[in-house]
C-alpha cells in the first residue's frame, strides 16, 4: 500500500502542473499541451477549434449573402468583424469585401463606403477596385457615367468572387444603358441576372435592373400628361397597364410618390379592369419597390403579393426583397411559418423552406427547425438550384447543437462532395471535413482530409489555411517526425511566406518541448531566426519567436538567460507605437520580465529575481505574468525544500486572485507542499483539496482534488471517511477518465473495514474482478487490482479462486518478457507480490517445478525481489535433494 501510495503522489506532482494551453499567438492554429503554471506563457491566442469555428461562422456568413439574405450576412458580419474575425491572417480583407457586398445589398451604401475606406487602396485588387464603382453608383441618382466607365474598364469577371461578377454585368448595362447602347445594356443586364450563384441573388439582381429601367424613365412633366391621357383613355381595359405603369414610374421619379400610389391603389381596386394575374402581381411589386421594403407600407405590399403567391419572377423579387429587409428577421419567420403552414401548397415553398432554414441557423435556440427544414428540402426538392447549399446547411446547423455534432457534420459534407463539385471547391470542402474532425479531436482524420485540400487547390488562402492545420493534425495525431518533415519541404519563398513558416515552427517547439526534446526545439528557433533573410515577419511575430527562444534557453538550463531578455527588452521599447497593439505590447513586456526573473532566480541571484517579480506584481497586477509569478516564486522555494514558504506564497495569491483560473491549481499544489512538510500537516492539506472543491467546483481538477482528500485521509486510518469521498466520486462523476482509481481506493476501504465480514469483503472483490476485466485502463494498475482481487479470495479460504486470478495476472504478464519490462514500477512490484503469491500456493500444493519456472522467471525478467525469488529456487531444490 505504501508503494502504491507513493506512486500516486508521483502522478498527482504530474497532475499539478496542468493549467492551461500552451503558448500561442493570433492567428494561428496552435499546439496545445499541459505544462507548469510557471512555465506557462500568457502569450495565447485563439487555439486551432477555436479558429476552425470561426471560420465556420464566417463560411455561414458567406452563405447567406449568397443566398440572397443580406440583412442577416450584415448581422453576422458585424459579429464577426467586430471581434477577432478581423484579425485572422488572411481574411480581413476578404471578409469586409463581403461585408461591403452584404452592405450594398442592402442598399445601406453609405456604411459600405466607410468600411471601403478601411481597406488599403493595394489591397482587395480586382474587388475593390468594383465595390468602389458600386458604392459611387449606389450612394447617388446622379452619379458620373464617365467615372463609372473609367472605374470597370481594367476590371475582368476572372478577376472577382462569384458574390461580385453580377454587379459588373449590372454596372456594365448601366453604362451602356446611359449612353443609349439599349441591346448591349440589355445583354449586360441579362448576364447579371444569369451569373448568379443562386435563385435569391437572380431576384435581386433582377429588382436591381427593374430599378435601373425606373431610373431611365425622363421625369418629364409634358410626358406625364401625355401618357396620363392614354392611360385614362383606356382605362378598365388590359390594354392600359404599360401606360399605368410609365405614369406611376414617372410620378416617382417626380418624388410625387404619394400620388403614384394612389394611382395604383386606385386601378388595383377597380374590380372591372381587366388585368391579368401577372401584370396585378408587377403593379404589386411596383408598389412595394416605390415605397420600399424597409417602411411599414411597402412591407405589407411584398407580403401581399408574396401572400397571393402568383409565382413568377415579380412573386420571386418580392420574397428576397423581404429577406433583405433589416431588423425584420423575426417577423419574416412569422410570416414564412403562416405561408408554410398553409393547406394550399405556394409556388415558391422550396424557397420559403430554405429562407426559414438560414434564418433559423442563425439563432443556435432555432437549429433544430434549420436542420428539419433542410432535410425536407434534400428529400422532397432534390432539383432545388441551392440543394448543394443545403449540405452545408445541415454541416452548419449540426455544429450549432449542444454539444456541437462535428461528426454528423463531416458525414454532411462527405455526402456533398458525392454530389460533385469542381476542383476548387472540392478543396474546400475537404477542408470543412477536416476541420470538423480536428475539432473532434480526430487527428488522423483531419490529416487526410488537410492533405488533399493541400494537394488539390492552388488558392494560396486556403493553402495557408491548411499548410497550418495540416502541422498542428500531425503534431496532435504524434507524428511530430512528420510535421518536421512537411515543414522543411515546403517552399516558405512563394506562397507561403516567412510568417507562416514562423508560425508552423512556433507550434513545433512546442510540441518538442513537450516531449522533451527541449535542445531540439532551442536548435530550430534559434536557426529559423538565424536565417530570416528578407522575410517580412510581423513584429509581433517576431518578438514572440525571439520570446521562445530565450524560453527554451532556460529549460535547457543555459544561464546566460539574462543576457538574452536584456536586448529583447530594449528591442520592444525601440519599437514604434503603431507596431504593436497596446495590450500586445504589454503582454510581451511582462512575459519578458517574468522569464528575467526565472532566470534570476535560476542563477541563484535571488535579490535580483525578487525584485523583478515585486515589480511586475506592482507595475502590471492584472496580467497573467503577475499571477505566475507567485508559481514561479513557490518553485523557487520548493526546490530547496522550503516547502512553507512554497505553500504560504500559493495561499497568498488565491487571496489575492480569488477569481483568477490558477486559483484551483494554486490550492491544489499548496495542499501537496502541505504534504511535504509532514505527516502532523496531513489535516491542514485535506482542508486546502476541500477549499479547492467547494470554492472552485467547476475546476477540472475537482476530481483529482477529492481522490487526493481520499488518500490523505486513508493515510490518517480515516477509511470511512475516505469511503464516503469515493463513493462520492463514483456516483457524481460515472465515466470520468479517472474513475477506476476512485473505485479501486473504494474497495481498498471496503476491505480495510470489514473486520471479516463475508458481505464486505464480496463487495470489495467485485469491485476488483470488474476493474480486471475493464479494457483500455492502464495495465499497472490492472496488475493491482488483480493482486488485491486474488489476496481477498486468498484470505476468506478460496484458494482455488485466488489461485486462479493470481495465475490470470501472471499470464497476460509474464508470458513476454517484452509486456513484463513494459510495466512501470508500480506495476512491477504489484506483479512481483502477484508471483510470490501465486509460487507459494503452488509449493503448497507441491507443485515444485513450476513454482521453480515462476521464480526463474522473476530472474530473468528482472522484477523487484529478484533475490528473493533466488533464494526460493534454491531453497526447493535443497528440499528436494534431501
Amino acid at each position: 500500500m505504501l508503494l502504491a501510495y507513493l506512486h500516486r503522489t508521483v502522478t498527482f506532482l504530474r497532475c499539478a502542473s496542468i493549467v492551461l494551453f500552451a503558448l500561442s499567438f493570433s492567428g494561428s492554429v496552435v499546439y496545445s499541451q499541459e505544462t507548469s503554471a510557471e512555465g506557462r506563457s500568457g502569450i495565447q491566442g485563439e487555439t486551432a477549434a477555436e479558429v476552425a469555428e470561426l471560420e465556420w461562422r464566417m463560411s455561414a456568413a458567406r452563405l447567406a449573402l449568397e443566398s440572397g439574405l443580406s440583412a442577416t450576412a450584415v448581422e453576422l458580419y458585424e459579429g464577426l468583424l467586430s471581434g477577432t474575425a478581423g484579425a485572422v491572417t488572411g481574411v480581413a480583407v476578404d471578409y469586409r469585401l463581403d461585408y461591403i457586398a452584404a452592405l450594398t445589398a442592402q442598399g445601406d451604401f453609405a456604411r459600405a463606403r466607410e468600411v471601403l475606406a478601411s481597406i488599403e487602396l493595394d489591397q482587395g485588387g480586382a474587388r475593390r477596385d468594383l465595390y468602389d464603382v458600386v458604392v459611387a453608383y449606389g450612394a447617388s441618382n446622379r452619379f458620373e457615367v464617365g467615372l463609372l466607365e473609367a472605374g470597370l474598364r481594367d476590371i475582368e469577371p476572372e478577376n472577382l468572387g462569384s458574390l461580385d461578377v453580377p454587379w459588373l454585368f449590372l454596372l456594365r448595362g448601366v453604362v451602356a444603358e446611359s449612353k443609349g447602347e439599349s441591346e448591349l445594356a440589355r445583354e449586360q443586364f441579362g448576364l447579371a441576372e444569369n451569373s448568379s450563384v443562386s435563385q435569391l441573388q437572380r431576384a435581386f439582381f433582377a429588382s436591381l435592373v427593374l430599378r435601373q429601367e425606373m431610373l431611365a424613365v425622363s421625369a418629364d412633366e409634358g410626358l406625364l400628361v401625355e401618357v396620363r391621357q392614354k392611360f385614362d383613355s383606356l382605362s378598365g381595359q388590359s390594354a392600359a397597364f404599360p401606360f399605368l405603369r410609365e405614369y406611376v414610374i414617372i410620378l416617382h421619379r417626380m418624388d410625387r410618390d404619394g400620388e403614384a400610389i394612389a394611382a395604383l391603389e386606385n386601378e388595383m381596386a377597380n374590380v372591372g379592369a381587366g388585368y391579368s394575374a401577372e401584370e396585378r402581381s408587377e403593379l404589386l411589386l411596383l408598389k412595394g419597390l416605390i415605397l420600399g421594403q424597409n417602411s411599414e407600407a411597402g412591407w405589407s405590399a411584398l407580403k401581399e403579393l408574396v401572400r397571393i403567391g402568383g409565382g413568377g419572377e415579380p412573386t420571386s423579387i418580392a420574397l428576397q426583397l423581404l429577406a433583405r429587409a433589416g431588423g425584420r428577421d423575426a417577423e419574416l419567420m412569422v410570416f414564412l411559418n403562416e405561408l408554410i403552414s398553409r393547406p394550399e401548397v405556394h409556388p415558391l415553398l422550396p424557397m420559403l423552406y430554405y429562407i426559414r432554414c438560414q434564418l433559423a441557423l442563425v439563432n443556435p435556440e432555432t437549429a433544430a427547425i434549420a436542420e428539419a427544414d433542410a432535410r425536407l428540402l434534400l428529400e422532397q426538392f432534390p432539383g432545388l438550384d441551392e440543394i448543394t447549399n443545403v449540405y452545408r446547411l445541415l454541416a452548419y446547423a449540426a455544429l450549432q447543437r449542444d454539444p456541437p455534432q462535428y461528426r454528423v457534420a463531416a458525414d454532411y459534407l462527405l455526402s456533398l462532395r458525392e454530389e460533385g463539385v469542381d476542383s476548387e471547391k472540392m478543396a474546400e470542402l475537404n477542408r470543412l471535413i477536416g476541420d470538423c474532425y480536428f475539432m473532434n479531436g480526430d487527428y488522423g482524420n483531419a490529416v487526410d482530409f488537410y492533405e488533399a485540400a493541400r494537394v488539390a487547390t492552388s488558392i494560396a488562402g486556403l493553402q495557408q489555411t491548411v499548410f497550418l492545420r495540416l502541422v498542428i493534425s500531425e503534431i496532435r495525431s504524434g507524428n511530430v517526425a512528420d510535421a518536421l518533415t512537411y515543414v522543411d519541404e515546403t517552399d516558405f519563398s512563394s506562397e507561403m511566406g516567412y510568417a507562416d513558416r514562423w508560425r508552423a515552427e512556433w507550434n513545433i517547439a512546442q510540441a518538442l518541448q513537450s516531449q522533451g526534446q527541449v535542445g531540439s526545439a532551442l536548435e530550430r528557433v534559434r536557426a529559423l531566426i538565424s536565417s530570416q533573410g528578407d522575410g517580412a515577419v510581423p513584429a509581433a511575430l517576431d518578438m514572440r519567436l525571439r520570446w521562445l527562444e530565450a524560453h527554451l534557453s532556460l529549460a535547457s538550463g543555459e544561464e546566460d538567460v539574462q543576457e538574452r531578455v536584456e536586448p529583447l527588452l530594449g528591442r520592444l521599447e525601440a519599437l514604434p507605437n503603431a507596431a504593436l497593439e497596446p495590450e500586445v505590447a504589454i503582454l510581451l513586456r511582462t512575459e519578458l520580465l517574468l522569464l528575467q526573473a526565472q532566470g534570476y532566480l535560476q542563477a541563484g541571484e535571488i535579490e535580483s529575481g525578487s525584485r523583478v517579480v515585486q515589480d511586475i506584481r506592482a507595475g502590471f497586477v492584472d496580467t497573467s505574468a503577475a499571477e505566475r509569478s507567485y508559481f514561479v516564486e513557490a518553485s523557487y522555494h520548493a526546490t530547496f525544500g522550503d516547502f512553507r514558504s512554497a505553500q504560504q506564497v500559493l495561499v497568498d495569491f488565491v487571496a489575492q486572485y480569488q477569481d483568477s483560473e490558477l486559483a484551483p491549481h494554486a490550492l491544489f499544489q499548496a495542499s501537496l507542499h502541505c504534504e511535504r512538510r509532514g505527516s502532523e500537516l496531513f489535516p491542514d492539506a485535506v482542508l486546502l483539496l476541500n477549499q479547492l472543491v467547494q470554492e472552485y467546483p467547476e475546476s477540472s481538477l475537482v476530481y483529482r482534488a477529492s481522490l487526493r482528500q481520499g488518500d490523505l485521509l486513508r493515510l490518517m486510518n480515516d477509511f470511512a471517511g475516505a469511503q464516503l469521498i469515493y463513493e462520492n466520486l463514483v456516483n457524481s462523476y460515472p465515466g470520468h477518465e479517472l474513475q477506476y482509481l476512485a473505485e479501486l481506493s473504494r474497495a481498498d476501504c471496503i476491505a480495510a473495514l470489514s473486520q471479516g465480514d463475508g458481505a464486505q469483503l464480496l463487495e470489495a472483490a467485485t469491485v476488483l474482478e470488474r476493474l480486471v476485466d475493464m479494457p483500455g485502463l492502464p495495465a499497472d494498475f490492472q496488475v493491482e487490482a488483480g493482486h488485491k482481487w486474488g489476496k481477498i479470495l486468498r484470505g476468506r479460504g478460496h484458494v482455488d479462486e485466488a489461485r486462479e486470478v493470481f495465475s490470470l495476472i501472471t499470464m497476460r504478464y509474464m508470458l513476454d518478457a517484452e509486456i513484463a519490462l513494459s510495466l512501470e514500477s508500480v506495476g512491477k512490484y504489484w506483479l512481483s507480490r502477484t508471483v510470490f503469491a501465486l509460487g507459494e500456493m503452488l509449493e503448497e500444493a507441491k507443485e515444485f517445478e513450476e513454482a521453480k519456472r515462476l521464480y526463474r522467471k522473476m530472474v530473468a525478467f528482472n522484477l523487484p525481489g529478484r533475490n528473493l525469488a533466488l533464494a526460493r529456487v534454491d531453497r526447493i531444490q535443497l528440499s528436494e535433494s534431501r
